[in-house]
């Protein structure tokens, strides 16, 4: 099965099970009256509407670069995985403004067992569905099913934490745990939202990413091929799972532009090969004018000015610099 084909039914699976879901959290509120569970159920609201932008998004991160989106469609992931968190956002707002509703109504949580029932059938759904997301958004490098993935794996631990709540609803009577669990659940959405906003907002900002980049130095320093001297430069924008790099490379300034052109193809294949995502290089060849002798180990040199040293290690924060020459 061909990878965005994957990436698409995994997509439309979430859309299913999460209205799978939403109906049994829906059943399990009406049968309890628990503000906890209208919480939990609310969170789900947010994802059966997220995993319907998901599915769009993954569609649209397929298409191929065309005239108008040279760099392709792969943004939409990430304008994906933003809008979910935003709307979690929202959601543990709502659920934090109900937390006091309920709290101050005094409302009587009822028929608990059932209700337990019932949101155990929908938390082992996220639980399987979840982490078949997260593990399929790793495997095919897709934003969207990362978030969403991570997302119902989060709606897990919420959900058992409500559950453990009403157990203890169950056997001492105190109803005003309800509410404080909504409060709790409200409050740990606004904090996870965050973080999904956050790295998915930087990504639609080019925002440089050093985890990122860190994971490209290695695989850069790993391939290394004679005749890479030096490069820095370095810049990346990230098109959901495919990313886009350019940087300046130092090469022998005596070396034709078909030795250094094959030199550039090699080396871009290996480094992609052993990076985590796809991806294409825009080298800019900048030749050595005998400033890197010193870290530069290409013989025979019938230029050279210093004795070689030892070779300049390329890392992330090296390779973010301008040039460096020795001289």
């Amino acid at each position: 099965m061909l990878p965005d084909k994957k990436r698409q039914i995994a997509a439309l699976i979430s859309v299913v099970v999460s209205v799978i879901v939403l109906f049994w959290k829906l059943k399990a509120y009406y049968a309890t009256n628990s503000s906890a569970i209208l919480s939990d159920a609310l969170e789900t609201v947010a994802n059966v509407i997220t995993s319907f932008v998901a599915l769009f998004a993954v569609k649209l991160a397929d298409e191929p670069a065309d005239a108008n989106h040279p760099y392709g469609h792969g943004k939409a992931e990430h304008f994906s995985a933003a809008f979910e968190g935003g709307l979690v956002f929202f959601a543990g707002v709502t659920i934090i403004y109900n937390a006091f509703q309920f709290f101050y109504a005094g409302l009587q949580v009822q028929n608990i067992q059932t209700g337990v029932e019932y949101s155990l059938i929908a938390t082992l759904l996220n639980l399987v569905v979840g982490w078949y997301l997260l593990s399929t958004g790793r495997k095919e490098k897709s934003p969207a099913l990362r978030a969403s993935g991570k997302h119902l794996l989060s709606d897990v631990v919420t959900t058992a934490g409500v559950l453990i709540g009403l157990g203890i609803i169950y056997f001492t009577g105190f109803m005003w745990i309800d509410p404080l669990l909504s409060l709790l659940v409200g409050i740990w959405l606004i904090y996870d939202a965050y973080k999904t906003m956050r790295i998915n907002s930087g990504a639609l900002m080019d925002e440089t990413n050093d985890e990122l980049l860190e994971q490209l130095a290695y695989a850069i320093e790993k391939n290394r091929m004679q005749g890479v001297i030096d490069i820095h430069n370095l810049r990346m924008i990230r098109s959901g799972n495919f990313h886009h790099i350019d940087a300046h490379m130092v090469v022998p300034e005596f070396w034709t532009v078909e030795m250094v052109h094959e030199m550039c193809h090699e080396f871009e294949k290996a480094v992609v090969k052993a990076y985590e995502f796809d991806g294409e290089f825009a080298f800019h060849t900048d030749p050595c004018q005998q400033k890197y002798c010193a870290v530069c180990p290409v013989e025979p040199c019938a230029i050279r000015k210093v004795k070689f040293k030892e070779s300049r290690l390329l890392t992330r924060e090296h390779m973010k610099l301008g040039p460096q020459g020795t001289e």
